[in-house]
């Protein structure tokens, strides 16, 4: 198979491989996000249901301390002992059955590690400590009242580093259960602080999930009330909890941690108390998601590789017609006119097979015809150059006859002939190669002594050009046809008496180069006058010259460029050119 058709069949591979591996990947990455979207949703609704039932958990345990302190509070005797005053008999007797209806109360609430009770005065009637905590001292009791500021007896939860002789760093986190003691007349006569081990929340918080989630359980003042971290790390605060501030009942969120994604769900209790926050480490479930991709990725790399076997297979049988199409193209190129395409089907390659072999036909008629027309061009190019030598010869003729004049001292029939040597070597020149200003004028003044030698010896010629301005470049031969109908036309009926005057100027006018060509001879006719200004032809063929050379300043420079016409009859004529200056010309 010929190098271009393999190129081609290359391309078509490579082009559908691309379709395939484009639309393997948007679908790929639909399911993926599909699957990913899918399951994680279906384990936030799991991870959010298991939290709200942990919650429900730990508010049961919450109400029973709740009713546990509401059996200490509203009991007759504890009342009794803590408002009236009492003998030192009753005190005694009081204060045994208070301690034995507090420690029943004790017994149904195993996880209260402590128990203190004060009268209004601060004064203490009840504390059992069961060596968890040392006692109260003066600035805990103090944060404790603080915060039972208007709460108006509810039992109040919170966290609170305690002195512990049990623990070797001297303290421990506890959480604190406290209020306000309340008589059925709603008259404030006590203070209750239960002081509660994390093992109250833990045992019902280990049921959400694994070892790796993250647990927070708020207070009503959106506080750390508890999390696993707390054992190990007395001063451990979050500096940033997700969801602390979520007002929603039930919310979720996935963030990045320093372990990883996690899904982090929070659930309020109806009491509006708490709020649980749980965050499920997603490492697992992103691995499982990467496998999927990864069989994704393989499937699709499967079909591209499928795909190009069978395109390689196929691309030979139908591709073989434009291969034979190439090859007798290359044959063509080559030289060989005579390759033609066999077509053997009915398709598109066939009728392109049916095209070269009459291109090829026709290409053969025309390089014929090419063949006789280069033979006559060469032919004609001949002429040309033989017409081109015979100025040449003349040009050459005329230096000799100048120099032979010279030497015989006939030095002003000599100076015509040297003056008309430069103007025909001046106009052998093509007139597409550069000018000067300096040349322009030079062969101006050439053409003016031949006029003053042979037919106007009393011309008063005066030139005046700004120095600086004699490197610019400018068009071959634009002067001259203006200085020509002054001796054609203007002087054409003065007599050798007649004052005859011709004055050339060239200067700067503003950013533009002007060239003033002044006579004074009989001045063109208002009619004439009018078809020069409006660039019309004159019908006669006079002034075609400077018609000429309007239309090659228009086409070369274009607007505002061009020529000025200021005539008076028997007063003379000034023929302006306006033209473009180019700073870097300037000598």
């Amino acid at each position: 198979m010929p190098f271009h058709t393999k190129s081609l069949v290359v391309k078509l591979i490579l082009s559908l491989s691309l379709i395939v591996i484009l639309t393997s990947s948007i679908t790929g990455i639909i399911v993926y996000r599909s699957n990913q979207k899918m399951f994680r949703e279906e384990i936030r609704s799991q991870f959010l249901q298991n939290n709200k039932q942990a919650l429900q958990r730990i508010n049961q345990n919450i109400h029973e301390v709740e009713r546990s302190s509401q059996t200490i509070v509203f009991h007759p005797t504890v009342v009794s002992i803590l408002t009236k005053s009492l003998t030192n008999e009753d005190r005694v007797e009081q204060l045994q059955l208070m301690y034995d209806m507090v420690s029943q109360v004790k017994l149904d609430a195993p996880h209260v590690r402590a128990m203190f009770i004060y009268n209004l005065r601060g004064e203490s009637y009840y504390n059992a400590n069961f060596g968890a905590v040392s006692m109260l001292d003066q600035s805990t009791r103090s944060r404790i009242n603080e915060e039972l500021e208007g709460t108006n007896g509810a039992l109040t939860w919170f966290r609170m580093k305690l002195k512990s002789t049990a623990d070797p760093s001297g303290y421990r986190n506890m959480v604190i259960a406290a209020r306000q003691m309340k008589s059925t007349y709603q008259e404030t006569y006590g203070t209750l602080v239960l002081v509660l081990d994390e093992g109250f929340f833990s045992e019902v918080i280990d049921d959400i999930g694994e070892d790796n989630n993250i647990i927070y359980l708020l207070d009503n003042k959106d506080r750390l009330l508890f999390s696993e971290k707390n054992e190990d790390d007395l001063d451990y605060e979050p500096d940033v909890i997700p969801l602390q501030h979520e007002e929603n009942e039930q919310t979720s969120v996935i963030q990045a941690t320093d372990q990883g994604n996690y899904l982090f769900v929070k659930n309020i209790s109806d009491s509006g108390v708490f709020k649980l926050i749980s965050g499920l480490g997603l490492n697992a479930l992103d691995k499982r998601n990467a496998d999927i991709l990864k069989t994704i990725a393989i499937s699709g790399l499967s079909s591209i590789l499928l795909t190009g076997l069978l395109l390689t297979l196929t691309s030979t049988r139908l591709l073989r017609p434009l291969g034979n199409l190439v090859s007798g193209m290359r044959r063509l190129r080559s030289g060989q006119m005579n390759a033609r395409v066999e077509v053997r089907s009915k398709d598109e390659l066939a009728f392109l097979g049916e095209s070269f072999n009459d291109m090829a036909d026709h290409i053969q008629t025309l390089i014929d015809e090419v063949l006789l027309k280069q033979l006559r061009e060469k032919e004609a190019e001949l002429r040309a150059i033989q017409a081109q030598l015979n100025p040449h010869f003349l040009y050459n003729i005329l230096n000799e006859i100048y120099w032979k004049l010279y030497l015989q001292n006939a030095k002003d029939t000599a100076g015509v002939i040297q003056s008309l040597s430069k103007i025909l070597q001046y106009s052998l020149k093509p007139i597409e190669q550069p000018s000067t200003l300096r040349e322009e004028l030079e062969q101006l003044r050439s053409y003016i002594n031949i006029q003053m030698a042979l037919f106007h010896p009393d011309l008063e010629l005066d030139m005046q050009t700004d120095e600086h301005l004699l490197g610019i470049d400018m068009q071959r031969l634009l002067l001259q046809p203006a200085v020509e109908n002054v001796f054609v036309h203007a002087f054409a009926d003065k007599t050798t008496a007649d004052k005859k005057l011709l004055r050339i100027h060239v200067y700067q006018e503003q950013e533009h180069l002007r060239v003033d060509v002044t006579d004074n001879g009989k001045g063109i006719k208002p009619e004439r006058l009018r078809q020069l200004e409006a660039g019309e032809r004159d019908p006669h063929g006079n002034h075609l010259g400077i018609h000429n050379v309007e239309r090659r300043i228009q086409l070369v420079y274009g607007a505002p460029y061009g020529l000025q016409f200021v005539s008076e009859a028997d007063a003379g004529t000034t023929v302006s050119f306006i033209l473009p200056i180019s700073k870097e010309g300037f000598i």
